[in-house]
């Protein structure tokens, strides 16, 4: 952890002794990081061997303030804090899933920080479906919408919309819904406008070349009609 507000903290030095670089060890490789976009002063840590850790940067030579393994059957590849949902994080893994914590404990109305060495509470795992996962995230407009990718080539979303037991549990904690939601109807607006107008386009442009070709039909009707008219004339050939 360095701190760069300070002169210190823009230092290349390698010394782990300075007041503005810390350091903590980990289990195993580092394979993603976040900071809880609702607790700033949480950062949290994903590890290759499943393990998840989350350290107050306020007292990072402290120890995690909680620490569990996610996924014991892959190490944890990506992990997202939801924008909108104040304790929702949800983690992926090569195991293929994607599992939601509530890294946040006490009633769904009443946001409560966790205690010291208390693990976040598993509200969920789903297959994604599209191999083993390396990475996901929530989309930074709506509360409910998830995205995750892996080894299959594909792109996965989870509508968490639908999910009874996260709406029982989270329902009550989003934030900002309404202007997400806002943002969201317009812009599904601004695209049914665009395709009305498309759609618009197209059929003016194929009335016009329907128009062209009844114009020209026309012509060539016209013209084979006096064609047929000139054969039934007959040339007077006058005597001399």
């Amino acid at each position: 952890l360095i701190d760069a507000r300070t002169a210190g903290g823009a230092s290349t030095s390698s010394s782990s002794s300075s007041g503005d670089v810390r350091r903590v060890k980990i289990p195993a490789d580092c394979e993603a990081i976040a900071w809880d976009l609702h607790k700033m002063q949480y950062l949290t840590c994903a590890c290759e061997d499943g393990t998840v850790m989350s350290w107050d940067v306020r007292k990072f030579d402290g120890g995690p303030v909680w620490s569990f393994v996610a996924h014991e059957f892959g190490g944890v590849s990506d992990l997202s804090y939801n924008a909108h949902v104040p304790g929702m994080l949800a983690t992926c893994a090569i195991d293929k899933t994607v599992t939601l914590w509530d890294t946040h404990h006490g009633n769904p109305t009443e946001v409560v920080e966790i205690a010291q060495g208390l693990s976040p509470y598993s509200c969920g795992s789903r297959d994604m479906g599209v191999g083993k996962l390396f990475t996901v995230s929530f989309y930074p407009s709506a509360p409910w919408l998830l995205s995750c990718a892996g080894s299959g080539n594909q792109l996965s979303l989870w509508d968490l919309s639908s999910e009874a037991a996260i709406q029982k549990r989270f329902g009550d904690r989003v934030i900002g819904a309404s202007a997400a939601a806002g943002i969201a109807n317009s812009q599904l607006q601004q695209e049914e406008k665009e395709e009305v107008d498309n759609n618009a386009k197209d059929e003016d442009f194929e009335a016009t070349i329907a128009a062209g070709d009844a114009a020209a039909k026309k012509a060539r009707e016209g013209g084979s009609k006096k064609k047929k008219k000139g054969k039934g004339k007959k040339k007077v050939h006058r005597k001399g």
